[in-house]
């Protein structure tokens, strides 16, 4: 059982440490042209290749969207708490309660812990949670938000194309379905190097609040994660996979918003460095969890 948590766990570990090298050493690595790359191209291209070309029904791709909705709502709740008792900024802080890390360490962990079958169920969870970054978490930190801006993410189209395909059974031309495996493919090690790399350049300021979100973050996950498998009676690697996903660290994309719109956007990168440090420590023992949950020990 350790030597398969350990044959999860460590690939992740070594492409974020190399993520951080690369960002400590002199090579000046463009985050932002890395980061647009993978949102824009291999995000899209990921979505559309696992979900047209896996074994999947539409209705189980459906069941982990509504998962994915139920547990930022049910995080919401408990973070709008946490801050209240807290007397910290909902405006600064409550996203990074809510929005998860589920592309850079969730989707190569369900990869890893679960298969491909595992990949296609978090991909199917992480396009509701990546819609929800850039509508809700951008409202929340800008304090306004235009509906036409999200008609420039790819993403989009990318859900609506594998609608189409899935509801009418279309055949994806091979040309498509090879070009977009391709692409899709260097989404996992791209996000975890680009992660690496975010944290290596990002700096912990002000240390309470940082600890408290991360302690929070995690403190939340857990419970919304079991009330809401137990809520849609999920079973099996849905569960292992909605487990997972749900107990990530808070998102750097929620650093990205706090930095465009926020005067304290240093307490939410702060934020961000601590909880994934946290998540990683109990990484094993979160794995270990979702096996059980999933009722996959190995």
């Amino acid at each position: 059982m350790y030597g398969q948590i350990l044959n999860v766990v460590g690939p992740i570990f070594v492409m974020t440490f190399v993520g951080y090298v690369l960002g400590r050493s002199k090579l000046q690595i463009d985050t932002a042209t890395i980061s647009s790359l993978v949102l824009l191209v291999a995000t899209p291209c990921l979505i559309f290749s696992t979900l047209t070309s896996l074994d999947i029904d539409g209705a189980t791709v459906l069941k982990m969207a509504i998962a994915a909705v139920l547990c930022v709502s049910t995080a919401a709740l408990f973070g709008l708490a946490v801050l209240k008792i807290a007397g910290m900024s909902y405006r600064t802080f409550l996203p990074s309660l809510i929005m998860p890390n589920s592309g850079n360490i969730g989707l190569p962990l369900v990869l890893l812990a679960f298969g491909e079958t595992g990949l296609a169920l978090g991909v199917s969870y992480f396009f509701v949670i990546a819609l929800l970054q850039y509508t809700v978490g951008a409202a929340i930190s800008s304090g306004f938000y235009r509906v036409r801006d999200l008609m420039h993410q790819p993403l989009v189209y990318s859900i609506i194309l594998v609608g189409v395909v899935v509801g009418t059974g279309i055949k994806v031309p091979v040309i498509a379905a090879t070009t977009t495996d391709l692409l899709g493919g260097m989404m996992i090690p791209a996000m975890l190097i680009l992660l690496g790399t975010s944290l290596a350049r990002l700096s912990v300021s002000d240390l309470k609040p940082a600890i408290v979100i991360a302690i929070a973050r995690l403190g939340i996950g857990l419970p919304t994660s079991l009330i809401v498998i137990a809520a849609l009676s999920l079973t099996g690697i849905e569960a292992g996979t909605v487990f997972l996903l749900a107990t990530m660290p808070t998102a750097i994309v929620n650093y990205v918003f706090a930095e465009r719109y926020r005067a304290d956007a240093r307490q939410v990168a702060g934020a961000v460095v601590v909880s994934t440090l946290l998540t990683f420590i109990m990484l094993p023992a979160i794995l270990w969890s979702a096996y059980a949950v999933s009722g996959q020990m190995p």
